[in-house]
This record gives structure tokens, sequence and C-alpha cells, in this order.
């Protein structure tokens, strides 16, 4: 364990999961007019889906995030909840394999280390569906957050649970001076107490269809402007293949997606996000901050997992 009375870079907030992916050639996208559901994934009824390959790996946003900062170079923990059960050893293995503070991670005695079944398409796109059991994530609350012990000028902010997560970002906000925020489902479906924290936030990281949540504008750059006067300092809005695209309140930003063979999508979000937070910390401009991002995330589709790709800071 890295002693936490040490400040480290950043601190990640969110959840640690284990995953098991497997991929099959029977799925099939299905493009909708919805605006919040472009896209489904979609199998005969009835039918026995046969799996093509399987593989067991280590994932969860704020997790994915810790170990991320961690191979660019700086010195990351993360605050989360895993069970005292097999799957939490592998996820506190990897951990300190990765050189991540694990001193603020409270161990659950009664439920189970979450973990995911994730499903990806085996074909040139790799959309994946994942199937979520949230176990300890679930129960991670603000009670497990020590403020004495977040010694840390950056945080960075995942997925949260659908209760308690309002209090998880209170107490954040009042202790972290740059907070970069990149909002589970559960807390966009709460718009409204969202945008109060907003004005203390200093990025704020969505995807396309998540950034409709707050409008439905075609408009990439209303989007933007619309969200940015919210209250965050940077919006960044991912669009997957087709880049990212930022605003700081002076200036628009897009950077290109790199092509690359994917192999999976998972972990993409999280990779990007990390990556570009890093680089913040390193006090790169918001142009070198988003090709940081776009860097590992093409790293990481080109990889069986959500963790495997991330980028080293020499190879970035």
């Amino acid at each position: 364990m890295i002693n936490t009375k040490n400040k480290l870079d950043l601190i990640t907030v969110g959840g640690a999961t284990v995953d098991i992916s497997f991929y099959s050639k029977d799925g099939e996208l299905i493009t909708t007019g919805n605006a919040t559901k472009q896209k489904l994934l979609a199998f005969e009824y009835g039918a026995k889906i046969i799996a093509d390959r399987v593989f067991v790996t280590c994932g969860g946003g704020a997790a994915n995030a810790a170990i991320s900062a961690s191979r660019l170079g700086l010195k990351s923990a993360i605050a989360c909840r895993i069970g005292s059960d097999e799957n939490g050893k592998i996820v506190w293995n990897n951990f300190k394999t990765n050189k991540v503070d694990t001193g603020l991670i409270k161990l659950d005695s009664k439920n189970q280390t979450a973990f995911s079944t994730i499903l990806t398409i085996d074909n040139p796109s790799k959309e994946h569906i994942a199937f979520i059991y949230r176990g300890a994530n679930a129960d991670f609350s603000a009670k497990d957050i020590n403020t004495d012990k977040l010694k840390a000028d950056w945080f960075y902010i995942t997925s949260l649970p659908k209760i308690g997560w309002v209090e998880i970002v209170a107490k954040i906000v009042k202790v972290g001076k740059n907070i970069v925020w990149n909002p589970g489902n559960e807390q966009l479906k709460d718009l409204t107490n969202l945008k109060k924290f907003l004005p203390k936030i200093r990025v704020l990281i969505v995807n396309r269809d998540e950034a409709l949540e707050f409008k439905k504008l075609k408009d990439i750059k209303g989007l933007l402007q619309y969200i940015f006067e919210l209250g965050p300092k940077l919006v960044v809005i991912t669009d997957g293949a087709n880049g990212a695209y930022a605003y700081d309140g002076k200036k628009y930003y897009f950077m290109k997606a790199k092509t690359t063979k994917v192999v999976n999508t998972l972990g993409v979000g999280d990779a990007f996000g990390s990556a570009l937070t890093s680089a913040l910390i390193y006090d790169k401009n918001i142009k070198e901050a988003l090709e940081w991002g776009i860097k590992n995330s093409a790293s990481v589709v080109s990889h069986i997992g959500a963790q495997a790709g991330l980028l080293t800071k020499a190879k970035i």
C-alpha cells in the first residue's frame, strides 16, 4: 500500500469490477430513430448463442482511470468499494501490480465484488453491450470517503451508485480543486441534481448521446456552448469514430479519431477521459490533452479488455 499521507496527483472515485468478456458473430446492430437510443444490439429470440472467445479482465470506470493515470507516470489512488471475495482479491492485486494506491478502498464483507459480463459482436465494428452486477459498488457511499486522506489537487469522478451519489459528489466538491466528471447513467437520469454541481467542475466529459440528455441539439457547437453555460470550465464531447470536441468558453476544439484496428470498445471512454485528465495535470494545453485522449482510446480498442491497451507516458 502506498502511503496516502503523501500527496497524490489524482484520485479517481467510482467503481471497480471484474469483467467477463465474450465474443459472438451472431449479434446484429439495429439503427433506430430514437436520439438517445440510436443503436440496439439484437439476437434471435430463443436461440443458443455461440461464444467464439472468452476473456476475464479487470474494469470499472474509476479503476480504469486510476490505472491509466499510473501508467502515464502519475501517483494515483482510487476511492471505491470491493467485496472480500476472490474477485476482490483479483481487483486488489491488479491495483498493486499497476502501482495504484489502495488506501482509500473499502472492503465489503457482505456484498460480492462487482462484475460485468460483456458481449461483443465479433465483426469489424466490435460494438458491445454490458450486463452489470453492481455488488459492492452499489453500496459505495460518502461514508466510505475519508476526506482526511484525500490529498490530491485533481479528482476524476466516474459512474456512481443510484442511491447516495449526490452526497458523494458533494463531499468531493468540498475538498477538490480540480474535478473532472464523467457522469454515469444514474447521474444523467437526475439532471436536476447533476446541474447543481456543474459550476464546481473543471472538466465535464460526456459522449454525444449523453450530451443530448442536456438538450436535443444536432449542432455540436451549440451543444457544447449550452452545457458550458451550465458551469463547467471545459466541456468535452466524444463522438466515437468521428473524434472528440471541446469548448472552454473562448474556443472550440476538435481532434479527429485515429484509424486503428478495433478489437473491442470496452473502456474506450475511460481511456480517453483519464489520458485527457493526465495531460492537463502535466500542464498540457487543451489540444494536446485531446490528442492524449484520442491516442489512449485508440490503443485500448486494439486490445482485449479495458486496461490492457492503456499507454505509458513514453508511448503516448
